[in-house]
C-alpha cells in the first residue's frame, strides 16, 4: 500500500511579499488596539456624516443611467472622438463621462456592469477603469477648491489638470496598449428588460447598497492604517510635509486635507495634484472590490494610476509656476 504523499505548497515571491504584509499589518494594529478603536470609531463617523450622503446616491444614479442606456444616449456625439483618444471602443466611453460627473466608484461600476452585459470587451474594461477612475468635479471644486484652498478657481484648475492627464493616459494607451475591440450581443434574460426604469430602480439600490457596505469597510480600515502608521512615522526623522504626502497616497481625503502644512500655495497645488492623480491605495482598494466577481486584472490599472500621479504634477508644476 503506497503511502500518500503530502501536498507541495509552493511559496511564490508575490505570495511571500502578501504573507509578509498581511502578518505585518496584524501585528500592527494589535499592537495599538485602542488606537485602532477611536480610528474605527472617527472612520464611521465620517462614512455616515460625508461619504454614504454623498455618495451613495450617485453610485444609484450611474447604476441606473448605464442599465438603462441613458448615459449612452446622452454622450452619443462626444463617444467616438473620445474614444480615438483613449483607444477604446465607443460603447466604453460612458463610464468616462460617468467618473466626471460621479467620480472614482462612478466609473468603475458602470463598466464593470458594460463588461458583465458584453457591450464592451475585458480590455476595454481594465482600460476605461485605469482611466476614468477619477475625483468628480463637484470633489474637485468643493472640497479642493473652496475646502482646502479658499480659492474655486484652484480647484478647477486641479480639476482641469486631471481630466487632462486621463486624456494623456488615453494616448499612451493608443500607442502602447492598442488592440482590436470586440463588442458582443449578450442573450441574457436581464439585459432584455434593461429599459424597465422600475427593476433598473431596484437592482440599482440593492447593488449601489452592496457597493456602499464595501466603499465604506475599505475606508475604514485605512483610517485605522493611518492613524496607526502616524506614531511610527513620527519616530522619523522627516518633514511633516513629506509624512502627509506619504499618508495620502494611502487615503486620498486625509492626505488633502493635511496639505495645508504646506505653506506655498503652488507646492500645496502640485502636492494635491499628485495625491489626485496617484488616487491612494484606498479607492484602489475599493475599485478591486468592485470587480470581485470578474477575471480583470489590475496591471495597466496599477501603471496607469503611477503615470496619471506623475503626469499630475508635471503639468501642474508648470502651470502654478506660470500664474
Amino acid at each position: 500500500m503506497t503511502k500518500k504523499s503530502k501536498p507541495i505548497i509552493k511559496l511564490t515571491f508575490k505570495s511571500a511579499i502578501s504573507m509578509i504584509g498581511a502578518v505585518f499589518i496584524f501585528v500592527l494594529l494589535l499592537k495599538n488596539a485602542s488606537l485602532s478603536s477611536n480610528a474605527v470609531s472617527n472612520a464611521l463617523q465620517m462614512c455616515a456624516k460625508m461619504l454614504i450622503p454623498s455618495l451613495f446616491p450617485l453610485v444609484v444614479a450611474s447604476e441606473i443611467m448605464t442599465n438603462t442606456g441613458a448615459i449612452e444616449k446622452l454622450t452619443y456625439k462626444l463617444s467616438k472622438p473620445i474614444s480615438k483618444i483613449l483607444g477604446v471602443h465607443k460603447n466604453a466611453t460612458a463610464p468616462y463621462f460617468l467618473g466626471l460627473l460621479g467620480g472614482y466608484t462612478s466609473s468603475c461600476k458602470s463598466a464593470v456592469i458594460l463588461y458583465k452585459s458584453s457591450k464592451i470587451s475585458k480590455e476595454d474594461c481594465e482600460s476605461i477603469i485605469a482611466m476614468s477612475n477619477m475625483p468628480s468635479i463637484a470633489f474637485m471644486t468643493g472640497f479642493v477648491g473652496t475646502g482646502i484652498f479658499k480659492n474655486s478657481t484652484i480647484g478647477c484648475i486641479l480639476c482641469l489638470i486631471n481630466i487632462l492627464s486621463s486624456l494623456i493616459l488615453g494616448i499612451i494607451n493608443n500607442i502602447f496598449f492598442k488592440h482590436k475591440t470586440k463588442v458582443y450581443i449578450s442573450t441574457n434574460e436581464n439585459l432584455k428588460n434593461s429599459n424597465n426604469f422600475f427593476k433598473s430602480f431596484v437592482n440599482a439600490i440593492a447593488h449601489a447598497a452592496h457597493s456602499m457596505l464595501i466603499i465604506c469597510a475599505c475606508v475604514v480600515f485605512f483610517f485605522v492604517l493611518i492613524e496607526v502608521l502616524k506614531l511610527y512615522l513620527n519616530e522619523i526623522y522627516m518633514p511633516e510635509q513629506i509624512k502627509n504626502i506619504l499618508l495620502g497616497m494611502l487615503e486620498i481625503t486625509k492626505g488633502i486635507s493635511t496639505s495645508i502644512t504646506i505653506q506655498d500655495v503652488s507646492l500645496r497645488a502640485i502636492a494635491c495634484a499628485f495625491l489626485i492623480g496617484w488616487s491612494g491605495l484606498c479607492v484602489h482598494f475599493q475599485v478591486i472590490a468592485l470587480c470581485e466577481d470578474t477575471d480583470i486584472s489590475f496591471k495597466k490599472y496599477f501603471i496607469f494610476k503611477g503615470l496619471q500621479g506623475i503626469i499630475c504634477t508635471i503639468l501642474a508644476w508648470i502651470i502654478f509656476n506660470l500664474i
